[in-house]
């Protein structure tokens, strides 16, 4: 990597003339690269195994647990502030603070529900700054994560990222509840706010960082980025206020009494599926008005403007959207009817967890780390075909299952092995795509941006569960499940087609 005219070294990177990627010990890439992951994906875990479970045991009333799902906006709107993180401080210390941050939220969460009869308005508006501080820490990894690994170090070590996620999410999920079951929730939140606080010690001291900051915090207090904490105060403040149980009616009924037609929609869409929509439609508009935005903010020194523009006023841009937005699509019409199809057959929920949470999960984990290293090896136009293909044509093993049983029920004992490899094949194709798409998003930020572009890409990888999500059910009854997973392999054909004419599959974006 190399570094910017003037650059100095950072306390804490590695000796001058060491490569990070060949670093030894602590700063090797696959220590700090699986604690970052790790720490990213434990307080999502929290916000989203927790809360339920905390609340129901609080006596919350299900309207109330309901309104949790609110806590999932900052990962939505994270995109939002992520050029903050590209304009003051340096990731490694963005990383480090937010950590720190979170530990002393955990630690009030754990004297916010000691004793009987306590009140949800504490825990829940602890909750909702969990979930800005979590969205901000995610967009500081992602970004350092480009920042600390050459182009051959992001292709080789991607396939560590997911794995080290997930045990986050499986320890909070599993042994984080039972703790809580036996322990009590204090106890429970001490420990997750200790564990966080020796990653930020950890992270603060050994994370490389050979990034200078562009404007050092003390910048933050300016009337535009005062403005927009600002705004992440004031959500937070809603998320508390719209999840917590109030003393006389919920949200949800309030805005049935007073918003009445903005509520039939957002019964029917999701809060999540609206603000991509929204993004969509902004970056769309933003594309059409890009010759006047270009002339509007040529000589504006807004870090957040540029932020934006940079983004939209790259070669080919339109292809890179498409190659986004539709890269997944086969897979999310998939995996939404999936399980549907595979227990109208017969199958058993017990059996499809054993399935796809062993030998599935094994090689779903599997393949991004042969795919990153063989990425890394031999480049990505090398491997996007083979892996892309390998994605996607898997599809049609559902499609030879559903022929194979056409009737309910008839699954036995002897076909439930070859489910059980169709399972395990599509996770392992499903993880080479994965590997390809990880890879290419990383090379579209700029070096100047990559906290605010890759915010906006992570944002838009859902949209395929969205489209999915709103049209699978009516396809899936009107073509029948043979007819519907053809339609899947169909669904991959868009994203497909801007393949051969996608930039940067030869490296990363330069300027």
């Amino acid at each position: 990597m190399e570094r910017e005219p003037g650059a100095t070294e950072l306390p804490g990177g590695p000796p001058p003339g060491e490569d990070e990627n060949s670093a030894s010990g602590p700063r090797h890439p696959a220590a700090w690269v699986s604690t970052t992951y790790f720490a990213e994906g434990f307080p999502y875990a929290i916000v989203h195994s927790f809360v339920e479970v905390l609340f129901t045991e609080l006596g919350a009333s299900l309207k109330a647990i309901g309104l949790t799902s609110l806590l999932h906006l900052p990962w939505n709107l994270k995109f939002l502030w992520g050029p903050v993180l590209d304009a003051y401080g340096t990731k490694r210390t963005w990383i480090a603070g937010l950590e720190f941050a979170l530990a002393a939220c955990l630690a009030a969460l754990a004297f916010s529900v000691l004793g009987e009869g306590n009140s949800l308005i504490i825990p829940t508006a602890l909750f909702a700054v969990v979930a800005v501080l979590a969205a901000t820490h995610d967009i500081a990894i992602d970004s350092h994560y480009l920042v600390g690994l050459d182009e051959d170090g992001q292709a080789r070590w991607v396939g560590l990222r997911a794995p080290a996620y997930r045990v986050a999410l499986l320890v909070v999920g599993g042994p984080g509840l039972v703790f809580a079951a036996r322990l009590g929730f204090p106890v429970t939140f001490g420990l997750c706010a200790v564990l966080l606080a020796v990653l930020a010690v950890y992270h603060g001291r050994l994370l490389p960082s050979e990034e200078r900051a562009v404007r050092p915090f003390s910048e933050l207090a300016r009337p535009g980025p005062l403005a927009l904490v600002g705004i992440l105060v004031g959500l937070g403040a809603f998320i508390a206020w719209a999840a917590s149980p109030g003393p006389s009616r919920s949200f949800a009924q309030w805005m049935q009494d007073n918003l009445p037609g903005a509520w039939s929609v957002l019964s029917r869409l999701s809060v999540a599926n609206a603000i991509l929509i929204l993004l969509l439609l902004g970056l769309l508009a933003s594309l059409a008005a890009l010759p006047l935005l270009r002339r509007r903010w040529a000589e504006s020194d807004s870090f957040y403007a540029q932020a934006f523009l940079t983004f939209l006023d790259q070669p080919h841009v339109g292809r890179i959207l498409w190659f986004i937005l539709f890269f997944r699509t086969g897979e999310s019409f998939l995996m939404r009817m999936k399980y549907p199809f595979l227990k109208s057959i017969g199958m058993s929920l017990e059996a499809y967890g054993w399935a796809s949470g062993t030998v599935g999960m094994v090689a779903a984990l599997v393949a991004p780390a042969l795919g990153g290293w063989l990425i890394a090896r031999d480049g990505l136009r090398r491997w996007i075909w083979p892996f892309v293909i390998a994605q996607n044509l898997l599809n049609l093993a559902y499609w030879g299952l559903a022929t194979s049983f056409p009737e309910a029920g008839t699954l036995d004992s002897n076909g439930l092995i070859g489910v059980g490899a169709v399972i395990t094949l599509e996770m392992f194709g499903a993880g080479l795509g994965t590997a390809v798409f990880m890879v290419y998003i990383m090379r579209v930020p700029l070096p100047d941006h990559k906290a605010a572009h890759t915010a906006i890409l992570t944002a838009l990888m859902s949209f395929g569960f969205l489209l999915a999500g709103v049209v699978s059910g009516f396809l899936a009854e009107w073509l029948g499940f043979g007819g519907y997973f053809l339609f899947t392999v169909a669904a991959t054909v868009p994203g497909m087609l801007v393949i051969p004419f996608l930039p940067y599959l030869d490296g990363p974006r330069r300027e």
